[in-house]
């Protein structure tokens, strides 16, 4: 465990950190956990060099925290880099992570070598959320297809977490069955939960006064963008229309996977890693 702004996070390091620029991982939620991550596609990602493991504030194994606000977990990221001595980090960004690493790269530019989007889009306010039209989509009967257009059109996109069920989300995350099966399998064994506390904190939130997309093309970051294309979550349009916005940024698309390609196909994710780890 590592004290990070007053508040104790896991943390784990794998290889020695100060050989080489080490990929720090950075999980979804917001208030998810790497533990299905770490187990799954981590003794493939760890053949590359030192990666860093941590979860944030209030989330997975790291204790709760009385405050969530994106600058706070920008500086949680920064406070872990100054304490375990990196001058340069690699970031990974899965989901919800994406748009933290993205949001640490915009604050610290100098600190961050390359930077990697799993399922990101950076979604602004001119893209619409792919979530009713998705769920619907995989839907597997008139009655939920009704509950998620219902919810959509009286509170949102958001609010279609609350009326799906367990196979609709698992279809919504997953193309492939058996991998929705083997990341349950590891949630339950994990016994973390979501509490959903700083998903509801981040929502009040006042939007960006300039869209993340803007600040993150005006740098000079290579970038590698990593969608499936049957990412329902973020949707692969967004995430192609944003690796054209980056001006050193390259797109890669999983024709098997969803949400997660580092489960539905990860011996190609890793490789697309190993890649672009070792290009100008």
């Amino acid at each position: 465990m590592m004290v990070l702004n007053g508040v104790r996070h896991w943390v784990r390091v794998v290889g020695d950190a100060q050989a080489g620029t080490p990929i720090v991982v950075v999980h979804g939620g917001p208030g998810g956990f790497i533990y299905d991550f770490e187990r799954l596609t981590g003794p493939s990602l760890e053949k590359l060099g030192p990666v860093v493991y941590y979860e944030q504030r209030g989330s997975g194994r790291s204790d709760p925290a009385e405050r969530y606000a994106v600058p706070l977990l920008v500086d949680d990221l920064e406070q872990l880099r100054r304490h375990l001595d990196l001058p340069r980090i690699t970031l990974l960004g899965i989901s919800f992570g994406g748009d933290l690493a993205a949001e640490y790269t915009v604050a610290y530019p100098d600190r961050v070598d390359r930077l990697i989007l799993q399922g990101t889009a950076l979604a602004g306010p001119l893209t619409p959320s792919p979530w009713g039209s998705g769920f619907e989509a995989v839907a597997a009967s008139d009655e939920m297809r009704v509950a998620i257009r219902t919810a959509v059109a009286n509170e949102g996109p958001g609010a279609v977490w609350d009326v799906v069920d367990r196979p609709t989300v698992d279809r919504f995350l997953f193309h492939q069955p058996a991998a929705a099966r083997r990341v349950r399998a590891l949630w339950a064994e994990s016994g973390l939960i979501n509490t959903g506390e700083m998903a509801a904190a981040l929502a009040k939130e006042p939007p960006r006064s300039v869209p993340l997309a803007d600040e993150l093309a005006a740098l000079d970051v290579p970038v590698l963008v990593l969608i499936g294309f049957w990412d329902r979550n973020a949707g692969v349009d967004a995430c192609r229309d944003l690796a054209t916005r980056l001006p050193r940024a390259r797109l890669r698309v999983f024709d098997e996977s969803a949400h997660f390609p580092n489960v539905e196909e990860p011996e190609r994710y890793v490789a697309e890693i190993a890649a672009f780890l070792h290009t100008d």
